[in-house]
């Protein structure tokens, strides 16, 4: 038995040392960048900590096999406690990929029902061509329930309705036939900020809502307001 655990322990170090020149090549394989404009990834680390994760499995599986089945050999047991490590390893790193993309999933999900209340806190009541449709020079929108936002765009309180005005400038002469408008509900009186609400309208939305972009269907033009 002792004859068992001694080359169990001589095999155990041996795997560890091994860390070492692996360490270095994975300095050498994973540690070049990338040059010029193109986007670098860094996965230094990548071989080097799953050696050192299977060892860590390894063994932990080897001594258990060594501890129950004494007799069987410390080459035999050393073989197998790799193949199942392997096993443990992949299966490990399989689940704890499901396990992320479902606190991912959860965590999207809780973020669309706290800010799906606040798809209608931007209503947008009306629009208009002004003069008229044939030759714009404006676009007016009527907005009602409207939380504070900065100054520099409309500082309104909470159920004040206002109208806003958006200069056109005619580039070429045409019909006008694909507009939207973009409304932002800003979190912090001091500006855009994360957390902010962006609500789309458009003719004919082909997105869902994500909790942040939400996206509604623009009305027909309104006959220009005096």
């Amino acid at each position: 038995m002792k004859s068992v655990w001694r080359k169990h322990l001589i095999i155990c170090l041996v795997l560890g040392l091994l860390a070492v020149p692996i360490y270095f090549l994975d300095r050498a394989l994973l540690g070049g960048g990338g040059g010029g404009n193109w986007i670098t990834l860094d996965f230094r680390g990548l071989i080097f900590w799953t050696y050192i994760t299977f060892i860590a499995i390894d063994v932990t599986v080897s001594s258990i096999a060594v501890l129950l089945f004494p007799k069987s050999g410390a080459l035999r047991i050393q073989v197998g406690s790799m193949l199942l490590s392997v096993i443990l390893l992949v299966a490990g790193l399989v689940g704890y990929e499901k396990l992320r993309r479902l606190a991912i999933a959860n965590q999207e999900r809780s973020l669309m029902e706290s800010r799906r209340a606040l798809i209608n806190v931007i209503e947008l009541k009306r629009w208009w061509y002004v003069p008229d449709e044939s030759d714009p020079t404006e676009i007016r929108v009527s907005v009602f329930e409207s939380t504070n936002g900065p100054e520099s765009q409309r500082w309104v309180s909470s159920g004040q309705a206002f109208t806003y005005v958006f200069p056109l400038k005619v580039l070429t002469t045409a019909h006008a036939n694909d507009v939207r408008i973009t409304l932002y509900l800003f979190k912090a009186p001091s500006g855009p900020a994360p957390g902010d609400i962006t609500k789309v309208f458009m003719r004919s939305p082909q997105r869902d809502d994500d909790g942040e972009y939400f996206y509604g269907v623009l009305p027909a033009p309104s006959q220009p307001a005096n």
